[in-house]
């Protein structure tokens, strides 16, 4: 009689396997059954990649930019959003486990990923549990600061606020700069409205200059044509009227700034659009260097930007610069 050896666990249904010391391939199912579903479920990932995760992510940057920029977001939207985030973390997770899964990696590998059991990573996200939390997610709202409109002084949750913008010549600026990136992507706006999850209506608005929509939207139309967001975050500044906290050095700041009005001007030759160096437009545009002033002014008239639009830019720029100890670049 053979002697049973250390147990192991069947690869579909978890269910423990005595294995004996007999010659032979190791069993790693416990039924031919189990062995037969295991390979329908391997062809049908095959066939189905399964459910993206770009939309989780989508909603998780919109929740994290609304607590970002949320100056005067009351306790409760707080706690809404931080809801959604948490709950939209745990979905991202077990769409990646199941991409994972469907590719042939076994429950033993997302467990030691995870830093968990086998038993644990099965029980959190085996079977149907990642359909069930799929089902059950519900988009974030957007939230309005808190303003003189509400009247109890509290943050509201709207779906997809619009405005007007503060100046038109600052919206189609915005626009312009979409339209840009459009072109270079190739990215129809059918696409970025499935993407994003806005409607086609509102993108199509936003790209013709017609409207300006929140940041976190505005963020994520850019991402989806491909864009750098900070880059547009200026134009976004100018046509909302809003002020989002400082992000990254002002160095930074004025480079990106620097970039949005290329792109709203339709990204042209540096050497056509403007008489500054090529070389030092492009350090500029880099955040490799802050120039003289006179310079920037010269390189955004070329771009048939307003160089009185860029100044504070400047002038915070060029303090961290002297800070650092570093020579002005000369005109």
């Amino acid at each position: 009689m053979a002697e049973p050896s250390q147990g192991v666990r069947c690869a579909r249904c978890d269910v423990r396997i005595e294995r004996t010391r007999k010659g032979g391939r190791p069993r790693i199912y416990c039924t031919p059954r189990c062995r037969r579903q295991a390979q329908r479920e391997r062809d049908h990932a095959r066939r189905d990649p399964g459910p993206s995760w770009r939309p989780i992510a989508h909603d998780l940057v919109t929740s994290s930019l609304q607590l970002y920029g949320g100056r005067q977001l009351g306790l409760e939207s707080i706690f809404v959003l931080a809801g959604h985030i948490a709950r939209d973390a745990e979905c991202l997770t077990a769409v990646a486990v199941d991409s994972a899964v469907r590719r042939g990696e076994s429950w033993q590998d997302v467990a030691a990923a995870a830093g968990v059991s086998r038993a644990s990573a099965t029980a959190r996200w085996g079977g149907s549990r990642t359909s069930a939390l799929l089902a059950a997610r519900v988009p974030p709202p957007m939230i309005l600061s808190a303003s003189t409109d509400s009247p109890s002084g509290t943050s509201r949750a709207v779906p997809h606020p619009r405005s007007s913008g503060q100046a038109p010549g600052a919206r189609r600026n915005l626009g312009a700069a979409l339209r840009t990136l459009r072109g270079r992507s190739r990215v129809s706006l059918s696409e970025v409205a499935a993407v994003t999850g806005l409607p086609l209506e509102t993108v199509t608005d936003m790209v013709e200059g017609r409207t300006v929509v929140s940041w976190p939207e505005t963020y994520t139309v850019t991402h989806a044509l491909r864009g750098q967001p900070q880059d547009l975050l200026h134009l976004w500044e100018c046509a909302s009227g809003d002020r989002l906290p400082g992000g990254g050095g002002s160095t930074g700041r004025l480079a990106a700034a620097l970039r949005g009005a290329w792109l709203a001007a339709g990204a042209p030759s540096l050497a056509v659009a403007s008489d500054v160096d090529v070389a030092q437009a492009r350090a500029a545009l880099c955040g490799r260097v802050v120039p003289s002033w006179p310079t920037v002014r010269v390189l955004l008239a070329g771009l048939g930007a307003d160089p009185a639009a860029f100044e504070a830019l400047w002038v915070s720029a060029r303090a961290a610069q002297l800070q650092r100890g570093e020579e002005a670049v000369p005109s």
